[in-house]
């Protein structure tokens, strides 16, 4: 009887020490993936002076695996949350970096930490997969098929999320909308709901993100109609007097692309006092603000005859024309744009308009621009100038030869650009026939 009970307490102390045998490989097993997490975060942590692990070490290592490994439910959270911030770095040195991870197994798993009821966990992971997304956007439609707009989408509508993470999954629906050169994401119309409910967020960054992400929806002209139908619009005109430039700015760049679908989508902007708005923008100190507007004006002239008398009718041709007249050659470009929009119709009043306001020379000097479209509108609307009435040919070929730009013209006339070059020969075959070659350089 003793040695039974004396071999039963022997097993069970052999069995305690193989218990607390096993505790302890666990215990080291886990220390040291939390060394090889900081080892990680030391080393691909960015600073002025450091850089991202090359490729090769990083395989050598096993560096991606081993935290693509830390990020899975057995794993304590702090060490969930620095895999998934190591891994951001990471993917923050290039394309490569990025697919690497991707390749390693890591997006079914953040997007599950998405969904963590750890704030921490939550957020690195959400910044790790922008940061995915903004150097490999190759990736977006994978992530799509893995649920990440559904996880995004949960989180702005639950009430207890914080302006933080808000702005964070705001900045990562903004890249999932970038325009993919196979296909615009199946879920656009829920993504377009979601940006509709952000467009009211009073946080600055929010709203900037949110705009440029309808900036890239409406992208494609497919997804115009469904923006409209949302109701955006009157809100985004809203946002044009926000006192932040970059909201203007991206509103700005959102009503640009919106702006580029057809007519009775242009329509729905003019109904909804775009007009107005764009009139007191146009003397805004900032350059890139009266750039947008002139392009916003740009694709509206490019509508139907109504609505580019919708422009002169607010008043916005003389504030065009001080952009042309400027000393900022990218809004005297954007300018010369929009005015050779406007003389589609080749209306003889305000042809004879421009040409009392002196806006043949300054269009003469743009044929020095390096840009393509900017010297074949030029060229076109000076041609347009010369051919819709005799009683202006006199004047205007006086000008373009007093300028200096009949030289330029006639260089344009061996363009590379066939387009530039056919205007160029027309010109001067048709009104310049006689007139000696100037040797000049271009």
């Amino acid at each position: 009887m003793q040695k039974r009970k004396r071999r039963f307490l022997e097993k069970g102390q052999n069995l305690m020490m193989l218990r607390t045998l096993r505790l302890e490989k666990a215990k080291k097993a886990e220390q040291q993936k939390e060394l090889t997490i900081n080892n990680a975060l030391t080393k691909c942590k960015l600073t002025s002076s450091e850089v991202v692990p090359d490729i090769d070490n990083l395989l050598k290592n096993n560096t991606i695996g081993n935290l693509v490994e830390s990020l899975g439910h057995g794993n304590r959270n702090k060490i969930r949350a620095n895999a998934a911030d190591a891994l951001a770095h990471i993917a923050s040195g290039s394309s490569e970096h990025s697919n690497l991870i991707a390749k390693a197994g890591a997006v079914p798993r953040l997007i599950r930490l998405i969904q963590s009821t750890d704030l921490e966990v939550s957020e690195m992971g959400i910044l790790c997969l922008g940061n995915l997304l903004h150097f490999a956007p190759n990736l977006r439609d994978f992530m799509i098929t893995n649920g990440v707009v559904q996880k995004l989408i949960s989180i702005i509508q639950a009430k207890s999320t914080c302006t933080l993470m808000l702005s964070h999954v705001t900045w990562v629906i903004r890249k999932l909308c970038i325009s993919s050169p196979t296909s615009r994401p199946d879920n656009v119309d829920e993504i377009a709901q979601a940006l509709n409910v952000l467009l009211y967020n009073p946080e600055d960054k929010i709203l900037e993100d949110a705009l440029m992400a309808v900036r890239n929806l409406a992208h494609e002209n497919e997804t115009i109609p469904m923006l409209l139908d949302l109701g955006v619009v009157p809100r985004i005109i809203y946002l044009l007097e926000h006192p932040n430039v970059l909201v203007q700015n991206a509103a700005l760049q959102a009503l640009i692309n919106i702006a580029s679908g057809t007519e009775e989508q242009i329509q729905e902007l003019l109904n909804n006092n775009l007009l107005p708005h764009l009139s007191a923008l146009m003397s805004n100190s900032d350059l890139d603000i009266r750039c947008h507007v002139l392009r916003i004006l740009q694709n509206v002239a490019d509508g139907n005859t109504f609505q580019r008398q919708a422009i002169m009718n607010a008043g916005l041709l003389h504030k065009i024309l001080e952009c042309l007249k400027g000393e900022a050659i990218p809004l005297k470009s954007a300018a010369a744009l929009t005015i050779s929009t406007l003389v589609i119709d080749k209306d003889k009043n305000l042809l004879y308009y421009l040409m009392r306001q002196g806006v043949i020379p300054e269009l003469c000097n743009l044929l020095l621009s390096q840009e393509t479209d900017i010297i074949y509108n030029v060229l076109d609307m000076l041609s347009t100038m010369l051919d819709v009435d005799p009683s202006f040919l006199a004047e205007v070929s006086g000008i373009i030869e007093w300028s200096g730009a009949l030289n330029n013209i006639r260089i344009l006339q061996s363009n590379e650009q066939e387009e530039i070059a056919v205007v160029a020969r027309k010109i001067i075959s048709s009104y310049f026939p006689d007139k000696p070659d100037i040797a000049t350089k271009f």
